[in-house]
């Protein structure tokens, strides 16, 4: 039976692909570097200190992950100006559906858990969550499974039980090895390759129409269940 609903955030609430993909853009050309969309798109879904990681190894880098971060955090404002990552449309609306259906709701992201929140203090939709997590908190970052196992044990329910909505080849990899249902949103704004939806068990291209009857729907295929 599905009792839990877990949303990434990058790609499925906020369009911010796009602009960390740009800010990173520019922050490699200030590095002296070029800019690989083949490259960048493995980094898409998992945690900012992975790709910092990697990327001073692969380019003998002498900046520390922090330095970098804030490198590129200064372009990520330059971009957004005030108004901050602009929403996913329908997303907002399809978290206020589900809160008000029973069913428990979380945030499992590869984003630091203050930036989690400032987003979703912004979207005015914080309040309608019963656990958040952050991958900076869990030993292993998506594709491993933990981000999304440590949601499960906050909402106290099995992971059976839940159905995750990702947008990323690195978050439906993660959910499927947490034993979740996997829900792949194709965001049509993806500022890079398309991503593999090898993982999802149903692909949706936006959330207008999307509600809780229709996600019991699918998770019932995938579980097997009449």
């Amino acid at each position: 039976m599905l009792k839990a609903v877990i949303f990434d955030m990058d790609g499925v609430l906020i369009d911010s692909e796009p602009v960390h993909m740009e800010a990173d853009r520019k922050l490699m050309k200030e590095l002296g570097l070029s800019f690989d969309k083949n490259y960048y798109a493995q980094f898409v879904g998992s945690t900012a200190d992975y790709m910092w990681d990697k990327m001073i190894k692969d380019f003998s880098l002498s900046q520390t992950p922090a330095q970098l971060m804030a490198m590129s955090d200064k372009y990520i404002k330059e971009i957004n100006g005030a108004g901050g990552y602009p929403p996913v449309p329908g997303a907002a609306e399809l978290v206020k559906r589900l809160s008000g259906e029973g069913i428990l709701l979380a945030v499992a992201s590869s984003s630091s858990m203050s930036r989690i929140r400032s987003v979703l203090d912004n979207m005015e939709i914080q309040s309608r969550f019963d656990g958040i997590v952050s991958g900076t908190e869990v030993k292993h970052p998506k594709p491993a499974p933990d981000t999304f196992l440590k949601a499960a044990e906050l909402l106290q329910v099995s992971p059976s039980e839940c159905l995750v909505i990702e947008d990323s080849w690195n978050g439906m990899k993660a959910a499927k090895a947490a034993g979740m249902v996997c829900l792949g949103y194709e965001n049509p704004d993806l500022g890079i390759n398309r991503q593999n939806m090898e993982y999802a068990d149903y692909i949706v291209q936006g959330f207008e129409d999307v509600d809780l009857k229709f996600l019991e729907m699918v998770y019932s295929h995938a579980m097997g269940e009449p």
